[in-house]
């Protein structure tokens, strides 16, 4: 990709087979692509059609009044006014997996944040122990497989057509499914300060509820989140700071000043600026969606090139976050791009790990306190090694070609910490 965009510039035209095709990496463009003008560029179907029976219509697929009614009602679930309640569950959630990965020596990487990142949804989500999920998690981890699949050939045999793979596709899909229509039922019989008791809670502007398709439907679509580019954030940034012990020892030092050892607290985020600063330069790199597909639903324009009704739209965040024409020393790991004294006026149209427009990522805040805190419990617990380069697999998620085989080395006892904003206002 990064070549083509080379030789073509910010829109390159190229064939997929019969369809073609354009990659966009201009910030001017992929604003026209995914704000100003995207009632012209729908959600490539060859996406949305291979997606479909696992997501259905909730937001990460889903369009239009649709996509809009429900956004309307989840949005307001992951506000980042809102989401620093979840601080305790997530930090909580976390920890335990951090000490496993210790006392296993080594560990998959990949898998190993995987099931951390179940773990942190399972609790918030509907507040119970992941244990209680090990065939869901299996039948999600087979679900997301049989789907890069799907999307990498150009003929699959319809799910109509009793293949082995088609089967166990179908029974996962039970599986899946049936786990997330027990979690609503459960929780309207017995709420609890969950996600899907909020959700349940939740009434449209006319005091109706979400119908309960489309509440099962965006429980698992929440969970899909989690398992693809919540956990593939979290993998590439413990790589990156096992390939950068400069950055990654001024963030330890930072979180031993401010934690020495301590879960963080809500109040606490705001003193570890830097953990942040490290998730975030993580993401520019390793962007967990390295391209946004869409399609022409008309024959339109795009900056200086005329587009046909069909066009397969490649909008890519990972050619636009390593240009050198917008980042000075883009192959540079450089947290400090984040400071909040940078001059960061290049940051609303030239980063994109969530995308832009009606199709933002609704749980970006999240994601962010999420990377935020597992940098900062990562960091307090012990030191990553990695052996080797994983290499990148660019698909709908960006994911390492190989295993990464990963140890995680304890440390000695961090120096006592400083006092949160809290416990120093009650300890007056």
């Amino acid at each position: 990709m990064r070549r083509l965009a080379d030789e073509h510039g910010p829109v390159a035209g190229f064939q997929i087979g019969m369809w073609p095709a354009a990659l966009v990496t201009g910030p001017a463009e992929i604003h026209e692509v995914l704000v100003s003008r995207a009632a012209d560029y729908r959600r490539a179907r060859a996406v949305t059609g291979t997606l479909w029976p696992a997501l259905r219509e909730g937001l990460i697929i889903s369009e239009g009044d649709v996509h809009r009614s429900q956004r309307a009602l989840v949005g307001p679930l992951f506000t980042a006014r809102r989401v620093p309640k979840y601080v305790d569950v997530i930090a909580e959630r976390m920890q335990p997996h951090l000490r496993r990965w210790q006392a296993a020596g080594e560990v998959d990487l990949l898998a190993a944040v995987q099931e951390m990142m179940h773990d942190v949804i399972a609790g918030l989500l509907v507040d119970e122990p992941i244990d209680a999920y090990r065939e869901v998690l299996d039948a999600a981890n087979r679900i997301f497989d049989w789907e890069m699949r799907a999307m990498s050939r150009p003929i699959v045999a319809p799910l109509n057509i009793p293949t082995k793979r088609n089967r166990e596709f179908i029974r996962d899909l039970g599986v899946v499914r049936g786990w997330a229509t027990a979690m609503v039922d459960a929780r309207r019989r017995e709420p609890r300060d969950d996600i899907v008791s909020a959700l349940l809670a939740q009434r449209d502007r006319d005091g109706a509820p979400m119908p309960t398709e489309r509440l099962i439907d965006e429980v698992i679509n929440l969970w899909a989140a989690a398992h693809e580019t919540s956990a593939d954030a979290m993998f590439w940034t413990a790589y990156a700071l096992a390939r950068h012990p400069v950055a990654a020892d001024r963030a330890r030092g930072e979180v031993d000043r401010v934690l020495g050892g301590a879960l963080p607290t809500a109040e606490d985020l705001a003193l570890l600026p830097y953990c942040l600063q490290v998730f975030k330069e993580s993401m520019r790199l390793y962007p967990p969606s390295p391209a946004f597909l869409r399609e022409a639903a008309c024959d339109t324009g795009l900056g200086k090139h005329e587009i046909a009704a069909g066009t397969i739209v490649f909008v890519a965040p990972y050619v636009m976050h390593r240009s050198a024409e917008r980042y000075p020393d883009p192959e540079a790991f450089r947290p400090d791009r984040f400071a909040a004294e940078a001059d960061r006026s290049w940051e609303r149209l030239s980063y994109l790990p969530f995308g832009a427009g009606e199709h933002v990522c609704v749980g970006s805040a999240l994601a962010l306190l999420e990377g935020q805190i597992f940098t900062a419990l990562l960091l307090s617990g012990g030191t990553v090694r990695v052996a080797g380069d994983p290499g990148m697999k660019l698909t709908i998620n960006l994911r390492p070609k190989r295993r990464v085989r990963t140890t995680y080395l304890r440390r000695a006892p961090a120096p006592h910490r400083e006092l949160s904003g809290a416990e120093a206002r009650d300890s007056r």
